[in-house]
């Protein structure tokens, strides 16, 4: 019996394990619409609002210069890169703040 034991432990430990190994990393593109110290919500040319989580190992960049999570503005473009197992539940990683467009 203890034979069969350990081999059925460690299956069951590895199917609970699998899907925390499922993170993604995600792009996501689109104008800033909310910024709070722990989320920004981004809304993508489709029409998507999405919020990623931050935390202290997300870098906020502009101009190739990293700047604070407070730089960040409601109606920036952003490029986002973030990691989870869906767009719903994504944690920003790097959030990218693009220059404005130029007027023609």
């Amino acid at each position: 019996m203890r034979k069969l034991l350990v081999p059925l432990t460690a299956a069951a430990l590895l199917a609970l394990a699998a899907p925390a190994l499922a993170h993604d990393e995600m792009t996501v593109s689109g104008q800033v619409t909310a910024v709070t110290s722990k989320t920004v919500q981004v809304r993508t040319k489709e029409g998507k609002v999405l919020t990623l989580g931050m935390d202290a190992n997300t870098r906020v960049v502009v101009a190739g210069k990293r700047v604070s999570s407070r730089d960040l503005k409601v109606g920036q473009a952003v490029k986002a890169l973030g990691f989870g197992d869906s767009l719903e539940d994504l944690v920003a990683i790097d959030v990218t703040i693009n220059p404005p467009a130029a007027r023609k």
